[in-house]
């Protein structure tokens, strides 16, 4: 039944677009190109109209199952590295929807298919919070970044009927929305005494608000902080602003190392260190003591 229904409404789609009635799908190069370019993982080589097809079947998707169904369904895709072209299922990089420590960084590729930089997996915790994804902020929703996915990591991605696409970003979607940070001590109440005085310090002489504020601490923004390159890599982030990145959240911070786009740092407080005297917003003035209760509040998220 569900599948029928999808089937239904690409037919639908596909009559509007040939009417001119689809809104085109906005991408980081404009989206009017052949390709749509959607980029959390590599260039997908697919024709923007099948991308917006795909996107918009996607919604019927997401409405004729149940949400547990579809979270149950998306959960176990996320885990099958059957599906995958290299056999690294989306949970051997997300694991439990944070990340791989010991994975550290991946390459990644250009649209030739070269290897240009490698990045840090991204935590997916809170996911449904914090757009754009990716490093660069690629993809405007959850949905064109688990789409792209697909296409670019799904073994029959690109080639499967277009039907069964939309079901499964329908799936990865609903999961991965589902994913939350566990319950800790900022949520609790039972915050530290240190980690009380990096709160005042995160929100005051330490500037961190400005960028990592409300429930999901990030503002959803891309700022070049001046992050250094990982020695034999020159990653140039996004085109606009020049060299910058994608703020992360920092909800469950403490499992998410390595940090930054490219896993440069292997501790908060290397990262903190980095902020307080070689960033774009140095110089900061923490004194060491400042810093370990900064760390202790960054711990307690």
């Amino acid at each position: 039944m569900l599948r029928s229904r999808v089937r239904m409404f690409l037919v639908v789609v596909a009559l509007a677009a040939a009417a001119g009635l689809v809104v085109k799908l906005a991408s980081p190069g404009g989206g009017g190109s052949a390709a749509a370019s959607i980029d959390p993982h590599g260039a997908a080589d697919v024709p923007a109209s099948k991308v917006r097809r795909v996107l918009a079947a996607t919604e019927a998707a997401s409405t004729s199952s149940s949400q547990a169904e579809l979270v149950s369904q998306g959960r176990a895709m996320f885990n099958d590295p059957a599906l995958a072209k290299r056999g690294e299922s989306c949970g051997g990089c997300h694991t439990i929807g944070t990340t791989n420590a010991a994975l550290g960084t991946t390459p990644h590729f250009d649209a030739d298919g070269k290897v240009i930089f490698a990045r840090d997996p991204p935590t997916l915790v809170d996911a449904a919070k914090t757009p754009p994804y990716g490093w660069i902020g690629g993809a405007a929703t959850l949905r064109e970044m688990v789409l792209n996915t697909i296409f670019t990591h799904f073994k029959d991605g690109v080639s499967q009927p277009e039907d069964k696409t939309a079901e499964e970003t329908a799936a990865l979607v609903a999961y991965i929305s589902s994913i939350r940070a566990p319950t800790s001590s900022f949520d609790q109440g039972t915050m530290s005494a240190a980690a009380l005085r990096g709160e005042a310090l995160f929100q005051g002489k330490g500037a961190c608000i400005a960028c990592h504020g409300g429930p999901a601490f990030t503002d959803n923004g891309l700022h070049n902080t001046l992050v250094p390159n990982r020695p034999g890599w020159n990653d140039p982030g996004a085109t606009f602003p020049p060299g910058a990145f994608n703020t992360p959240t920092l909800r469950d911070v403490r499992n998410s190392a390595p940090y930054m786009h490219n896993g440069v740092f292997n501790t908060l407080r290397e990262v903190v260190d980095f902020y307080n005297s070689r960033s774009s917003i140095a110089p900061l003035r923490l004194t060491p003591a400042e810093i370990d209760d900064l760390v202790a509040y960054l711990e307690a998220l």
